[in-house]
């Protein structure tokens, strides 16, 4: 599934499921409708973090490959960039003091 984007592997997971789109939208509880997910296969539009854990969900896929596929940062990617950071600030202030 490395570098399929989001709508790409939504699509394909749905189909390979035998789901259509009203019945994911009905999966995640009716919200988004089945146009804006047509939408969101078709990347006319982009979905919040919180959607993407619901379709993950409604889909049997890993929270982190499908975050990964929407652009979003996992838990683990924002702790190693805060850490990075954080070195990178602590010797800012040791070599600029």
């Amino acid at each position: 599934m490395t570098g399929i984007g989001l709508g790409a592997l939504l699509r394909q997971r749905r189909e390979a499921l035998g789901i259509d789109l009203d019945g994911l939208s009905r999966a995640i509880g009716g919200t988004p409708s089945a146009g804006f997910l047509a939408r969101l296969e078709d990347g006319i539009v982009g979905p919040s973090s919180s959607l993407v854990l619901k379709l993950a969900a409604a889909l049997e896929l890993p929270g982190e490959v499908m975050l990964n596929a929407a652009g979003f940062a996992t838990q683990v990617q924002r702790a190693e960039a805060l850490a990075a950071l954080g070195s990178a600030v602590g010797s800012h202030r040791t070599n600029g003091a």
